[in-house]
């Protein structure tokens, strides 16, 4: 998700129309409260944090695994990786 300048709001505003940006936030919307000018704080609902992150988890086994395969580990072959995946989760391909 992108953060937009008009996402930026002074903590007074917030205060003010705090229904109003709880509704923007719960669609998504992460929003920048700021304090005398400075960035104070960042507000988002959990469903956005969780995803966020979720990407920062992800990110970091892509880092983990390509160091592994630069240090000459290798892994399984893909038909056998997907098999397991498809056991673990009770699917049947």
């Amino acid at each position: 998700m992108i953060h937009r300048t008009q996402d930026t709001y002074p903590l007074t505003h917030f205060r003010q129309h705090t229904g109003d940006h709880l509704k923007r936030i719960a669609n998504g919307r992460v929003e920048t409260i700021t304090q005398n000018g400075e960035a104070a704080m960042v507000v988002m609902s959990p469903e956005t944090f969780d995803v966020m992150n979720m990407a920062i988890e992800r990110g970091h086994l892509w880092e983990a695994a390509i160091a592994r395969f630069d240090s000459g580990e290798r892994g399984i072959e893909a038909r056998e990786a997907i098999d397991q995946l498809a056991a673990r989760l009770s699917l049947k391909l």
